[in-house]
C-alpha cells in the first residue's frame, strides 16, 4: 500500500549568502520525500545570489524581496505566497547556510504525522558539514531562570541524544511546522526583526496554545552559522539582546520577571567579565544599546 505524504514547502530564507544558498538548495533538491516545493526568499541580496539560484534551480520557486525583511517578516512571506499559490499540509524552514540529509524531511514528517498534539518538529543538528559537533538538538527556554539556548551545543556526538521527545523549542535555522497551525498563530512575529529568537516566541505561544515541539534526532541537517566557530558578533548581539529581554518579557509571569532579573543579571555579569578579559569592548557595548533599545520600545 503506498504511503500517503503530506505536502510540504520548503522555504529557504537568503541574503548574500550565494555558494551557501547553491549546497543548501543542491541538498533539498536531493531528498527523498515527495510530495514537495521549494520557494526561496531573497532579502535584497547584492551578491548574485538570487540571479544564480534562478540559473541553478529553474523550477523553484523565487521571491525577490525589494529590501532587507529581516528573518520574521521575510518566512512569513514565503509563507503568504505557498497560502496562495500552491498546496502544502507542512511547512519546512531552512537558513541559507544549512544542508541537509536526504531523508531529513521524511523523519520530521512522519514524527508530526504521528504525533496529533505535535505542532513543530527539529532534528539533530550539527555543524558545517562534514561534522560530527553538536550544533543542536532542540532548545531549552527556562522562564524561571532565563536560559534559552541549544541542547548539546559544542559536544560531540556520542549518541547521548539519540532519544526522540519533547523539547522547549526548535531552532529557526530548520524546522517544521503544520501550515495551518503557523497561520493560526500569525506566523513569526515581526517585533523580532531582524532576527533573534522568533522561532522561540514562535514554539513559546505554541505551547501556551497547547502544542508541543518535538526532536527527531534520525532528521540530520548541518548549520554552517552560530557562535561556535565564529565567536560573537557586534551587531547581531545587539539584536539579540534586545530581542531576548522582549521574549522573557512576553512569556512570563511577574514572579519569573523579577527571578529572571536576579538570573540573568548574575550570568550577563560573568559574561561581561569574560568579554573584557577577552578585550571584546564592543560586544559589551552591544548588550547595552539592545537593553537600550528595548526600554525605548517600552516606551508609553
Amino acid at each position: 500500500m503506498t504511503e500517503i505524504r503530506p505536502g510540504v514547502a520548503v522555504i529557504v530564507l537568503n541574503f548574500n549568502k550565494r555558494e551557501e544558498l547553491l549546497a543548501c538548495l543542491a541538498s533539498v533538491g536531493a531528498l527523498d520525500y515527495e510530495p514537495y516545493q521549494v520557494v526561496v526568499v531573497d532579502n535584497a541580496s547584492g551578491d548574485g545570489s538570487a540571479e544564480a539560484a534562478a540559473e541553478a534551480f529553474p523550477h523553484y520557486h523565487l521571491l525577490r524581496n525589494e529590501t532587507n525583511l529581516g528573518a520574521p517578516l521575510g518566512r512569513n512571506r514565503g509563507e503568504a505566497f505557498v497560502q496562495a499559490q500552491l498546496a502544502a499540509d507542512y511547512l519546512l524552514f531552512l537558513d541559507n547556510d544549512t544542508t541537509v540529509d536526504p531523508d531529513f524531511l521524511g523523519h520530521l514528517s512522519r514524527a508530526l504525522s504521528a504525533d496529533p498534539g505535535a505542532a513543530i518538529a527539529c532534528g539533530k543538528a550539527y555543524t558545517a558539514y562534514p561534522s560530527n559537533t553538536i550544533m543542536s538538538v532542540g532548545m531549552v527556554a527556562n522562564l524561571t531562570t532565563g536560559a534559552v539556548y541549544d541542547r548539546g551545543a559544542g559536544e560531540t556526538d556520542l549518541g547521548q541524544y539519540d532519544e526522540a521527545g519533547p523539547v522547549d523549542a526548535c531552532g529557526g535555522f530548520g524546522f517544521l511546522v503544520r501550515a495551518e497551525f503557523f497561520r493560526a498563530l500569525g506566523g513569526l512575529d515581526g517585533s523580532f526583526t531582524p532576527y533573534g529568537w522568533e522561532e522561540v516566541d514562535l514554539c513559546l505561544r505554541a505551547r501556551c496554545a497547547g502544542h508541543r515541539c518535538i526532536y527527531v534526532p534520525e532528521a540530520v541537517i548541518y548549520h554552517k552559522g552560530g557562535k561556535i566557530g565564529r565567536g560573537p558578533v557586534e551587531a547581531y548581539e545587539r539584536h539579540k539582546a534586545r530581542n531576548y529581554i522582549t521574549l522573557i518579557w512576553r512569556h512570563t509571569s511577574p514572579w519569573q520577571k523579577l527571578s529572571c532579573f536576579i538570573f540573568v543579571a548574575i550570568k550577563e555579569l560573568m559574561n561581561i567579565s569574560k568579554l573584557i578579559f577577552q578585550g571584546n569592548f564592543r560586544i559589551i557595548g552591544s548588550h547595552f544599546k539592545g537593553l537600550f533599545e528595548f526600554l525605548l520600545q517600552r516606551r508609553p
